[in-house]
């Protein structure tokens, strides 16, 4: 097997796929990518055995084959080598390359060894999306996710398919971000699955990278992201998503209206003196005006903020983790935030004053239990 690439194009490929690729594992074949030169094409795969994720170009000058090489210390040598044509082939186990600075070599693995390379699923319903509106989708939901990974339900995003367009649902049971967007073209049942939110990370960045998304295949134990030019088949995630729809309030009639540009970095002034325990931030309503406090009994710092804001009801005192909000805000575009308060001790609903046409996202924030100092 041999071929001949430009730098910048194979460290391109080896970009696409590094992801899929574990830094540890206790299968030293998934370490490895498997490049397939194949009738005028290249293609790389990495794999965890969880997502596998290929890129294909054609190549001009090369000769059939398959090869293995350790996947991460290939990237790293080739983002050092300077541009300019770069030459690969193999020999009794081992990969040489050879550029005009000299050359090296790295141990491979049997070719038949690596993974089977699933090229996409079968059956399934096929769907076209544009790949801004999915990348935004995944954006406004991922950070709500539960950390903890031994609960995998929890740990991932909801993904409804509808003939009137998408939904994604991420919680932590502190805080809940949705997204609802209208999308033409959807056509069959009505679709929920449970993705992994890693997995949606790499196909957004898939589409940060320039790679347009041409289709969505979802299965019933798998799913299909097929771009331009690179491919993602993943498991889907088993399990049950929580009844999202009855932890959402419905009488959430207080509506306070204020500034982002001045609501964002009193938080964040908040965050950086409150407990490191709790994180606890006040928000006293008055009418016409926020009052931002937090208090720290391990330093002793105080701090206090006033800043204006659109309220005409009952005056009310409620707690968040400044953490949370801070991150709830920073997914907020519209210049005005809208809260949606029942009582101190309900979950409150956050949500941009202002929305784009076809979309409707909102945040929903558990309250913490004012104290008369953070404890």
């Amino acid at each position: 097997m041999r071929v001949q690439m430009d730098q910048s194009e194979l460290l391109g490929m080896l970009q696409t796929v590094i992801d899929a690729v574990p830094s540890k594992s206790t299968l030293p074949i998934l370490s490895m990518m498997l490049m397939v030169i194949e009738e005028g094409t290249c293609s790389l795969s990495g794999t965890d055995l969880e997502v596998f994720l290929t890129t294909t170009r054609a190549v001009q000058d090369a000769e059939d084959g398959r090869i293995t090489f350790p996947g991460r210390l290939m990237f790293d040598f080739v983002r050092e080598l300077p541009p300019g044509p770069i030459t690969i082939s193999e020999a009794d186990g081992r990969v040489t390359l050879k550029s005009a600075n000299g050359e090296c070599s790295l141990l491979g693995m049997p070719a038949n060894e690596f993974p089977t390379v699933p090229k996409g699923i079968e059956g399934g319903v096929t769907i076209s999306v544009d790949g801004d509106l999915l990348r935004r989708m995944i954006e406004k939901t991922a950070f709500a996710v539960h950390p903890d990974q031994t609960r995998p339900v929890l740990s991932s995003i909801c993904w409804r398919v509808n003939p009137n367009g998408m939904v994604m649902v991420a919680t932590d049971g502190h805080r809940l971000a949705k997204i609802s967007e209208v999308v033409e073209g959807i056509h069959g049942d009505p679709l929920q699955v449970i993705v992994a939110p890693r997995v949606l990370q790499q196909v957004e960045r898939l589409i940060r990278d320039d790679n347009k998304l041409e289709s969505i295949t979802i299965g019933e134990r798998q799913i299909h992201f097929a771009y331009s030019g690179a491919n993602l088949v993943t498991r889907l995630v088993e399990g049950k998503y929580v009844d999202v729809e009855s932890v959402i309030p419905k009488d959430n009639n207080r509506r306070l209206i204020v500034s982002k540009e001045e609501l964002q970095p009193a938080v964040r002034r908040m965050q950086i003196l409150s407990s490191q325990q709790n994180h606890q931030v006040r928000l006293a309503l008055h009418k016409d005006e926020l009052e931002l406090s937090t208090v720290n009994r391990d330093t002793g710092a105080e701090a206090h903020e006033r800043i204006s804001a659109q309220y005409d009801d009952e005056e009310m005192e409620i707690g968040y983790n400044a953490n949370y909000l801070k991150e709830v805000l920073s997914k907020i575009d519209s210049d005005q935030v809208e809260f949606h308060f029942r009582e101190p001790v309900s979950a409150a609903i956050i949500k941009p004053a202002k929305q784009p046409e076809g979309e409707d996202y909102f945040c929903l924030l558990m309250p913490l239990r004012l104290l008369n100092t953070d404890s």
